[in-house]
């Protein structure tokens, strides 16, 4: 049984000592479709339930901020995009990742309060839900305590299982929350440079595995501040007991929730019937239910198991997300022969 230790910083938090950071563009930017007039509904939203809370927009230059209620604005230089791989027929795969970290650390340097939110410019919060969570749970472990006090995290694309397969490290980047110094530092991040297709020779880090996601990169590199080396190949790197190592810092470092269960409201995209939000979407995503299990095994083995939860929750795995683990690894399978054959060929050529 590992030893603990426990922290306390009382039930009740001062609002006042919370600054909520939204970042991105204000309902739409550059042809990124966004719902009406969320960017109002997300900023009305914390008024309604941080209503003592400082406010930061930090967005982007030709914004209609109209109608907009935030305490602190803090327009950016766009970094444009960025292209982090390329796909199998070598089109460059371009994404927003350096724009995410830009509007997330400028504003996140801006806060002078002891906590910080990281929301972004088109979800919303529905509760502070998010408080109670991260008051509850106050029990670290002798494993990695990375941060000084847990990060609470949405379940959003928090996977245990992509395309079938564990996965380390795939955490959300929606919303933190947490001390303003861990945030901080964690976003404290280099900008991306584009990936080169030609120097390197392949389309991706790691080909013809899957690459990291954007989610497994953010956590990198920002671990990195921290000198916790995640160093992920691809997409399913658990090379050196990187799952185990995974397991560890979720359940001394984070607290993850469904975004209901935190006070979370996510824009239309991912609502209704897309993926995200059908129980196969969700499926794979790491439940409050998981993360309990793990803070038991590593933090608190006094904890209460939610056994009802456990199992319903095995069931929809065993329908949804096991199946699709033939599949990736036949797929994979192809994708090394592929490549292998092109590199005989290569070397073929070369005699």
């Amino acid at each position: 049984m590992v030893s603990t230790t426990h922290t306390s910083i009382g039930k009740v938090m001062d609002m006042r000592d919370i600054t909520v950071v939204v970042q991105g563009p204000v309902h739409s930017y550059q042809q990124r479709a966004m719902d009406d007039n969320i960017t109002k509904q997300c900023l009305a939203s914390v008024r309604q339930f941080l209503p003592k809370a400082h406010i930061i927009l930090s967005t982007w230059p030709e914004q209609d901020l109209s109608g907009l209620d935030y305490d602190e604005l803090i327009i950016n230089p766009d970094p444009g995009s960025n292209i982090r791989y390329y796909t199998d027929k070598h089109k460059p795969k371009g994404l927003n990742n350096n724009r995410q970290i830009v509007s997330t650390l400028n504003g996140l340097k801006a806060v002078k309060t002891k906590y910080a939110i990281k929301l972004r410019s088109d979800n919303y919060l529905t509760s502070a839900e998010f408080v109670n969570l991260f008051n509850r749970y106050q029990t670290r472990c002798d494993g990695p305590s990375v941060f000084k006090q847990r990060i609470v995290i949405p379940n959003t694309f928090s996977r245990k299982y992509a395309k079938g397969l564990p996965v380390a490290f795939h955490l959300s980047d929606f919303f933190y929350f947490g001390l303003t110094e861990d945030l901080l530092k964690l976003w404290d991040i280099p900008l991306l440079k584009n990936y080169d297709l030609e120097a390197q020779g392949i389309p991706s880090p790691g080909y013809p595995n899957y690459p990291i996601d954007c989610t497994q990169m953010f956590w990198q590199e920002g671990l990195k501040n921290f000198t916790f080396n995640t160093q992920l190949g691809h997409l399913h790197d658990l090379s050196h007991d990187k799952l185990h190592l995974s397991e560890q810092f979720i359940a001394n470092n984070l607290i993850i929730a469904a975004p209901e269960e935190i006070g979370l409201g996510l824009c239309d995209k991912f609502l209704g019937q897309a993926r995200v939000n059908r129980v196969r979407g969700k499926s794979s995503f790491y439940q409050l239910s998981d993360w309990l299990n793990l803070y038991r095994q590593y933090c608190d083995a006094q904890q209460p198991m939610k056994v009802s939860a456990r199992l319903l929750l095995w069931l929809q795995r065993l329908v949804y997300v096991y199946p699709v683990m033939l599949e990736t690894r036949f797929k994979l399978k192809k994708r090394h022969r592929r490549f292998n054959k092109r590199l005989n060929q290569t070397d073929d050529s070369s005699i």
